[in-house]
């Protein structure tokens, strides 16, 4: 697979995985790869529950589904309270990000 195909086939495996699986705490889902390893960042607003936690996992084991052997998956599910930017430590490719406005009505991203 070349950089193109690793690219859309991590992105639209990784939206499909998120259908339904969205809790209103989540904030971003940011993810990339380094040679045959995927990286998934999910980042929560609050306090991480064990279900938060565990459908993020599940994400990650629909993902790394679709990709054959030797692929692997890490990844880092983290706490990052709203009004705090998205962008410090985001993975380069964005597969969702939450509607949120700062106090001045501006976009954080």
């Amino acid at each position: 697979m070349n950089d193109a195909d690793i690219r859309l086939r991590l992105m639209v495996s990784t939206q499909r995985a998120l259908l339904f699986a969205v809790p209103p705490s989540l904030r971003a889902v940011t993810c990339g790869w380094q040679g045959t390893e995927v990286k998934l960042r999910f980042i929560f607003d609050g306090p991480i529950s064990e279900d938060d936690q565990e459908g993020a996992q599940i994400v990650g084991t629909e993902v790394i589904a679709d990709f054959p052997s030797p692929w692997t998956i890490a990844e880092e599910i983290e706490r990052l309270d709203h009004p705090t930017d998205l962008r410090a430590g985001a993975l380069p490719l964005w597969v969702f990000a939450r509607m949120e406005k700062t106090t001045g009505g501006v976009s954080l991203y």
